[in-house]
């Protein structure tokens, strides 16, 4: 009985941290849906950046990611009864603060964890995982790269160039082609639309310019065809293009995707609690019953045995008084 009892009483640990810990999640969850959502609307802004047509209007749009930022970094602060949710263990640290232009994270490298049951299986960590918080910091200082590009714009052209910023993948890459094609190696991960940059070597008479912006207009598998503008006439190369060239992609695609794989591992942890708390609920009754059959009593069975002993009892007790109350007195008379 001492051991069922003790089983329940860990079974009730285990449910309320379990109870804690959806909780957690569930807002976790809502904090990286907004976040994702501040994202996607600056990802927005910056598509649309090449419909522009003044400074001011360049501006007043980085006035919006600039209210994105702070918003974001409010969201990243989000607090639960007091504790701070994507700062690790250290719960008690300010996870993201904005330095030099940056937003730095200050939390911890451990992810908080809780035990619903008994194992090393029933560790979770309900709230985001270190690397998870990091990429956070990564998609607010990618959203203050795009504010201060277009702040610093002076032009259309330059305006335009903001997509080429911090390239999401930036790797030298052997180019050759005749024409407007232009023939790099499988695995490019280019696409229509995409905005990239040139680092050639040599540049000589090829038609195409060092560091200039140019967006892809085709891709056919290894070759692909560039032009000055979206969807404008390719460049020619006529000359011909040898030597190594910088492709660089400047998109959210990749920021956005980690916090999506955020989403979905917060989604599934939930489901995780939610089911160990079915579980732990038919146990703790299971463990109720088990207490039940070996400790409780059948009262009526109980009153008859104990009327029976309270009357032995008694009938002891006057029967000891009857004995005491002769002595030798008695009998030497």
């Amino acid at each position: 009985v001492l051991n069922l009892r003790t089983e329940k009483k860990q079974n009730q640990q285990f449910y309320r941290n379990a109870i804690d810990g959806l909780e957690r999640s569930k807002v976790s969850f809502s904090s990286l849906e907004q976040i994702k959502d501040l994202l996607v609307r600056a990802s927005e802004l910056s598509a649309n950046i090449s419909g522009a047509s003044s400074e001011q209007e360049y501006k007043a749009k980085a006035a919006e990611i600039d209210q994105l930022i702070q918003q974001g970094v409010n969201v990243a602060n989000t607090k639960l009864r007091g504790n701070y949710l994507f700062s690790g263990d250290t719960t008690l640290v300010e996870p993201f603060k904005l330095e030099n232009n940056r937003v730095a994270y200050h939390g911890s490298e451990e992810a908080p964890q809780i035990r619903i049951g008994e194992g090393a299986t029933s560790v979770l960590s309900v709230a985001s995982t270190t690397d998870e918080n990091k990429k956070i910091a990564l998609v607010l200082n990618k959203m203050i790269e795009m504010r201060d590009a277009m702040r610093a714009t002076e032009s259309p052209g330059k305006a335009e160039a903001i997509l080429a910023l911090r390239a999401e993948r930036q790797a030298p890459l052997p180019a050759s082609g005749t024409g407007p094609d232009i023939n790099v190696p499988a695995g490019h991960g280019l696409a229509v639309g995409d905005a990239i940059t040139f680092n050639l070597s040599p540049n000589e008479g090829n038609g195409l310019l060092t560091g200039t912006l140019y967006y892809v207009v085709a891709v056919n598998g290894d070759a692909i065809q560039v032009s000055t503008t979206p969807g404008g006439e390719p460049v020619s190369t006529s000359t011909g293009l040898s030597g190594k060239s910088t492709f660089g992609k400047a998109r959210f695609d990749t920021v956005e995707d980690e916090l999506l794989s955020a989403l979905s591992r917060a989604g599934t942890i939930q489901y995780r609690l939610e089911t160990a708390m079915k579980d732990l609920e038919a146990r703790y009754e299971a463990t109720e019953q088990l207490i039940s059959t070996d400790a409780d009593v059948d009262f009526a069975e109980a009153t008859i045995r104990l009327n029976r002993a309270q009357t032995a009892y008694q009938a002891a007790i006057q029967s000891g008084a009857n004995i005491q109350s002769r002595s030798l007195l008695d009998y030497l008379r």
